[in-house]
């Protein structure tokens, strides 16, 4: 089934999407890094963690739909 209204074919808009979760990773580990050198415990970091990851990808995908992208 090729979609023909779609901007970017099916491969490219997985390749972003990739790009997109593989970013928010490194932000989410950089961010639980951080957190856990200011002597918060585990919980705290993979809590802080996980809400970088969120907002991260979030941020992503509204730009890629914003784009047209996806």
């Amino acid at each position: 089934m090729n979609d023909s209204t779609s901007p970017m074919p099916g491969k490219t808009r997985h390749l972003w999407l990739a790009v997109a979760g593989l970013f928010s990773l490194v932000v989410a580990l950089l961010a639980g890094i951080l957190e856990s050198s200011t002597g918060a415990g585990l919980a705290g970091a993979v809590k802080y963690g996980g809400t970088a990851f969120v907002a991260s990808l979030t941020l992503w995908l509204a730009v890629l739909t914003a784009l047209k992208q996806l």
